[in-house]
C-alpha cells in the first residue's frame, strides 16, 4: 500500500520528467543506420511514392509477451501475421506498429526453451520491415536494463519530427515511447504534429499506473502548456498494454482527458467482446478474458474501426506446438494464484 503523501511525491517526480530524445533507424545500403528526426533518408533503392496522398493511419499494437517460452518460434509467427496485415492496408493509409515486451533473449534465458538472439534481431531481418518501415530501436540499449521493452515501426512515407522516451516512476523500469510525425501543411493545431505513444504500463496491482497516466496526459493532451519541443500537439494517440486489471483502470483515460476508442465506437466496458488478453494464456482461463490493452486519443481524430489481431495465431512447427502446450499445463499446475500481467 502506497500512502497518499508518497503518491503525491511520486506524481510530482513523474510530472518533472520529459522524454529523452533518441534517433530512429532506417535500412540503408544493406544495414540499419541511425538518423536524427527531421533528416531526409535516401537510399540507392528508393521506394515508389504512393499513388495518392496519405489520408488515414492504420495503427497496430501487440504485446509479444517476453515471459512465454520458445520466443523465436512465437516471434516468427507474429511477424508472418503482421506482414499479412501490413500488405492488406490500402496504399492511401500510413501504417505504424507498436510492439511491447520485445526481448533480448540472452538476458532473460532461464531454460532450453529460449534460443537465438532476440525479438529485435528478427524484426531487423524481416524484408518487409526493411522495405517499408523505420525502426525506433535496433537493440535494447534504451530499455533501462529491463531486458525487454517497446519498439515502434514507422511507415517510411511519414516525416518523423521527434522520437523520445518518457521514463516512468515504475516498479518495473517501464517507459513510454513517443513518435511525433508531421501532418499535412494545412493542418491546424499545436506544432502541426501528431504524437504517437507506445506504452507498457506497470503490471499487477499497478500502484504507479495512475501516476503514469498523469505523466502521459501532460505530454499528450492537445494543449500549449509545455515548452517546445514537447509542447502542444495537434492530436495524439496512445496505445499499448495498459494492464487495465483493476476497477480504477476503467476510467483512467477519461479522467486524464482522453477518449477511449473502444467506447467511442460503441463498445461496452467490461464486455468480453472488447477483451485483448487471455485467449491463449493459462492465466486467462483463471481470470477470464480482459481488455488490458487500450487505444485512446486526444484531438480532432476520427476512429473508423477497431479490430483484434493475433488472437488465433499459432506457431507452425508441430513439435514446438506440443512443447508449448506442455508449458501451459505446467503453468496451470504450478501457479494457481497467479495474476494477469
Amino acid at each position: 500500500m502506497v500512502s497518499k503523501a508518497m503518491l503525491s511525491s511520486l506524481l510530482q517526480k513523474q510530472l518533472s520528467h520529459t522524454p529523452a530524445a533518441q534517433p530512429f533507424h532506417a535500412f540503408v545500403d544493406d544495414e540499419w543506420r541511425p538518423f536524427q528526426p527531421g533528416a531526409v533518408v535516401t537510399t540507392s533503392t528508393t521506394l515508389s511514392p504512393p499513388p495518392s496522398p496519405l489520408h488515414s493511419l492504420h495503427l497496430v499494437t501487440w504485446n509479444i509477451d517476453f515471459m512465454a517460452p520458445y520466443p523465436q518460434a512465437r516471434m516468427s509467427a507474429a511477424l508472418s501475421h503482421l506482414a499479412g496485415l501490413v500488405s492488406s492496408v490500402p496504399t492511401t493509409s500510413a501504417v505504424v506498429v507498436f510492439l511491447q515486451e520485445m526481448a533480448e533473449w540472452e538476458g532473460l534465458a532461464s531454460s532450453s526453451a529460449r534460443e537465438g538472439s532476440g525479438d529485435v534481431a528478427l524484426l531487423q531481418g524481416a524484408g518487409w520491415v526493411q522495405e517499408r518501415f523505420y525502426m525506433s530501436d535496433v537493440d535494447g540499449g534504451a530499455w533501462g536494463g529491463a531486458g525487454y521493452g517497446t519498439v515502434t515501426l514507422i511507415d517510411r512515407r511519414l516525416s518523423v519530427a521527434r522520437v523520445g522516451r518518457l521514463p516512468f516512476v515504475s516498479e518495473f523500469r517501464r517507459d513510454a515511447l513517443f513518435i511525433d510525425v508531421h501532418l499535412s501543411s494545412g493542418s491546424a493545431g499545436g506544432g502541426n504534429v501528431l504524437r504517437l505513444c507506445n506504452v507498457h504500463l506497470d503490471s499487477m496491482s499497478g500502484a504507479m499506473r495512475p501516476v503514469q497516466w498523469r505523466g502521459l496526459a501532460q505530454l499528450l493532451r492537445c494543449q500549449a502548456g509545455l515548452e517546445p519541443p514537447w509542447g502542444g500537439v495537434a492530436a495524439s494517440i496512445l496505445a499499448g498494454d495498459c494492464n487495465a486489471n483493476r476497477p480504477r483502470d476503467r476510467t483512467e483515460p477519461q479522467d486524464n482527458g482522453f477518449r477511449d476508442a473502444y467506447l467511442e465506437l460503441g463498445g461496452i466496458e467490461g464486455d468480453e467482446a472488447g477483451a485483448t488478453w487471455g485467449f491463449q494464456s493459462a492465466s486467462g482461463a483463471r481470470w477470464g478474458r480482459q481488455r488490458l490493452d487500450k487505444m485512446v486519443f486526444c484531438g480532432d481524430l476520427e476512429i473508423a474501426k477497431l479490430d483484434k489481431v493475433g488472437v488465433d495465431v499459432r506457431v507452425e512447427d508441430a513439435e514446438t506446438v506440443r512443447l508449448l502446450e506442455d508449458e501451459v499445463t505446467r503453468e496451470v499446475s504450478s501457479d494457481p494464484d497467479g495474476t494477469p500481467y
